[in-house]
């Protein structure tokens, strides 16, 4: 087993993040792809196992909390960092988010955010056709906020939902900015959909 990082520090992923272009790589188990892509679908160490001469098979091995404190980042979220959370609650005004990390490192402890309505899109819409609880999203930081959660925003198009499962349970890949579609049923779901 090979880390993707030659000996130095290991690659850490989380669901959503970019890991390589498919090229000779076979996807292996915490991964999907997408547009010639691999992308991981679980927050874990990538690994390459050797499948034959030829080729590599690229994998996301789950980790605790505990076994990657040395990589996680004390300092909280500040305005303009862009952000990896998974969606806690949706309501009609506002989105809560579960904030674990960048996207190139982990928290040390999870934040709490919120993306108001006016924070996603210009159009006025339900957010329940934008996100869905269990979504991994991409935003970024406009705000403070309160005491209790940072604001979020998705109005760029770069931010919105990098994962998701659909209501049957299995991954969905993006179709457009607003729809994704599952993996196994090919039935599609709205979504505020990242780039």
């Amino acid at each position: 087993m090979q880390s993707s990082s030659s000996g130095d520090k290991p690659l850490y992923a989380v669901p959503g993040m970019e890991i390589c272009e498919q090229g000779n790589f076979s996807i292996g188990s915490g991964c999907y792809s997408n547009h010639s892509k691999i992308y991981a679908s679980l927050l874990g160490r990538v690994v390459f196992h050797q499948v034959d001469t030829s080729s590599l098979q690229v994998c996301v091995v789950p980790v605790a909390r505990t076994t990657t404190s040395t990589l996680r980042r004390s300092a909280p979220p500040t305005v303009g960092d862009v952000v990896i959370g998974k969606v806690f609650k949706v309501t009609w005004r506002a989105v809560v988010v579960d904030i674990f990390g960048t996207e190139m490192e982990l928290f040390r402890y999870p934040f709490r955010g919120v993306i108001r309505l006016a924070d996603v899109t210009n159009l006025k819409t339900d957010l329940h056709h934008c996100f869905r609880t269990g979504d991994i999203v991409r935003a970024q930081v406009v705000s403070l906020g309160d005491p209790q959660a940072y604001y979020l925003s998705t109005n760029d198009s770069r931010f919105g939902v990098i994962y998701a499962t659909s209501n049957a349970g299995y991954p969905m890949e993006p179709c457009n900015e607003n729809e994704m579609i599952c993996t196994k049923t090919a039935i599609k779901e709205s979504r505020k959909v990242a780039k």
